[in-house]
């Protein structure tokens, strides 16, 4: 029975430094979301058509900046994947379809009849979600 109780201890301990070690980055992890939310947000001010325009002299540094922003945030996100972050986005359609709201990975917000979406299909995304490790750090705003 001492042998056994020594091996559980031994194990119980492995499993609480492994979890430690995937989970140590989960405070800093939180901090950042703010700054990549923020990138999303910077993103989406820019009007498509002029992102779609060609390149002239008057657009050239609007769309030098953008460029440079969408390289900054993907290498944030590459970066911070390595370490286990990675953010997902219920808006995204799986096999052609609306993925379904699932109450552990997103909060709903408000709910409305819409055309082509049938009843708990995501229709609209606030902000996206995160999971460390493949434990949810935060849930997607929907």
């Amino acid at each position: 029975r001492s042998v056994a109780e020594s091996r559980n201890l031994v194990e119980r301990n492995k499993r609480d430094m492994d979890a430690a070690r995937k989970f140590a980055i989960q405070g800093f992890a939180k901090d950042l979301l703010d700054s990549i939310d923020n990138f999303d947000r910077a993103l989406l001010a820019v009007p498509a058509e002029k992102l779609a325009a060609a390149k002239t002299e008057e657009n050239k540094d609007l769309q030098d900046l953008v460029d440079g922003l969408h390289m900054t945030q993907k290498i944030l996100l590459n970066t911070l994947q390595k370490h286990g972050l990675e953010r997902f986005d219920p808006s995204e359609k799986v096999d052609g379809k609306a993925q379904k709201f699932d109450a552990n990975l997103h909060e709903a917000t408000f709910m409305a009849p819409a055309a082509g979406l049938e009843d708990g299909d995501v229709m609209h995304v606030q902000s996206k979600g995160f999971r460390l490790n493949g434990r949810v750090l935060r849930v997607s705003t929907t």
